[in-house]
């Protein structure tokens, strides 16, 4: 049986991990039978209880486990193979055996290597660094790298992300700060994003509760009012939070005016982590409860608030239900746009703007630091008048992304072939 190994991504909290971790183990399950799959995460525990599919093992690549034992096993797991005493490998850990069994690690990480990131390069290299100890190519798949201007992230660039067997920049901008310090470009090429490639029936993860009652909700007001989605981000508000805002009010104060310019609103979150609301770091459901009791008619009859811990299938059935979407999740946005549905951006990173480029809806990106209620209003307002357009120029360009997004596992093919 073959064996893949991917780590970078979880089913629990970001649900657009998820999506880029169903639809890559989905994909190579179109392209090639018999695969067996052994996830690293680092919510192994969670990851377990979550998961809903077949031929899938999860393994721990918490921090404490990359440094206390995957990666100092692997390491002995080598040297005794190069002694030629590979029969005590049966002794060791199965996610090390696993790891060592594996055809290719593909790393699902959504940005690494980065300059201000510093305090988490010591995790971006753990990551990878077990896999490459075995000898087992690792494939990162379309992500942000870079740029490499302070020292220690250039240096670790130049000594272990080098020994990546290939690395897809999300990008362009990804792909000239690799080409600022790596002259020979034969390990790195441009792809898009593997969540473009996400259908609800790739879903590795049981469903957490049932959307049915607030998608009957959503169907019936879309029968008199157009429907925004409203899906805002933890991340983006401890931005505007250091900036001295309140994102939570602005965006409250967004749907305020939505609900009484005639539309409805939806308010749903793509990064969940089920009842426990002590949690804020891939949580987005604290923030929203925060920005429902915001709203001066939180039961306001426009309004259908999801608070619920849903699932990256549940999150397209969602996307799919509204006239146009609004959120500063970049998952969420990417769902959007594989759901063919008009979208704007309040982001905070150079990453929105390039794909929306993709799709010609760059003039739908808003830096969170410009951020105010009358320019997103005013923005929305464009967009509503402007759905058909937009989603047929979404639908056209389209195929070509994923397209793009397919290289990927185009090369993975020939990997796996020349492994076997």
């Amino acid at each position: 049986m073959k064996e893949v190994s991917l780590v970078g991504a979880t089913l629990y909290g970001n649900r657009g991990a998820e999506a880029m971790l169903s639809a890559a183990i989905g994909e190579l399950r179109e392209r090639h039978s018999g695969l067996w799959f052994n996830v690293f995460s680092y919510y192994p525990v969670k990851d377990r209880d979550l998961l809903a599919s077949e031929g899938v093992a999860v393994y721990s690549a918490t921090p404490l486990f990359l440094v206390t034992v995957l990666g100092p096993l692997a390491l002995l797991y080598r040297v005794l193979g190069v002694l030629r005493m590979g029969a005590m490998h049966r002794w060791f850990p199965r996610s090390v055996i696993a790891l060592a069994r594996s055809r290719v690690l593909v790393c699902l990480a959504g940005v690494s290597f980065i300059d201000g990131r510093t305090k988490f390069l010591p995790f971006n290299i753990a990551t990878i660094l077990p896999a490459m100890l075995l000898g087992v190519p690792v494939v990162k798949f379309a992500q942000a790298v870079g740029p490499f201007d302070h020292w220690l992230n250039r240096l670790a660039a130049r000594l272990v992300l080098a020994r990546c067997r290939q690395v897809f920049a999300r990008g362009d901008e990804t792909f000239r700060n690799l080409q600022a310090v790596f002259a020979n470009g034969r390990f790195y090429q441009r792809a898009n994003d593997a969540a473009f490639l996400f259908r609800p029936e790739h879903a590795l993860s049981r469903a957490e509760a049932s959307i049915k009652g607030p998608l009957a909700r959503i169907e019936q007001l879309a029968d008199a009012r157009k429907v925004v989605g409203l899906c805002p981000s933890v991340v983006v508000a401890k931005r505007r939070a250091a900036k001295g805002h309140d994102y939570a009010g602005e965006i409250a104060a967004l749907a305020e005016r939505l609900i009484s310019g005639g539309h409805a609103v939806v308010l749903f979150p793509n990064a969940t982590r089920g009842d426990d609301m002590g949690k804020r770091h891939n949580n987005d459901l604290p923030l929203l409860h925060e920005i429902a009791e915001r709203l001066s008619g939180k039961d306001d009859p426009f309004l259908v608030l999801v608070d619920q811990s849903v699932n990256a299938a549940q999150v397209h059935d969602i996307l799919r239900a509204c006239d146009a979407i609004v959120t500063s999740r970049f998952h969420a946005m990417v769902g959007a746009l594989a759901c063919t549905q008009p979208v704007m951006v309040l982001g905070w990173s150079h990453k929105y703007l390039e794909v929306m480029r993709l799709f010609g809806q760059e003039d739908m990106v808003m830096d969170h630091s410009r951020l105010d209620v009358d320019t997103m209003a005013e923005k929305v307002a464009d967009l509503l008048a402007d759905v058909h357009r937009r989603r047929q120029q979404i639908s056209d360009a389209l195929p070509a992304v994923q397209d793009g997004a397919r290289v990927q596992f185009d090369y993975l093919d020939d990997l796996l072939r020349d492994r076997a």
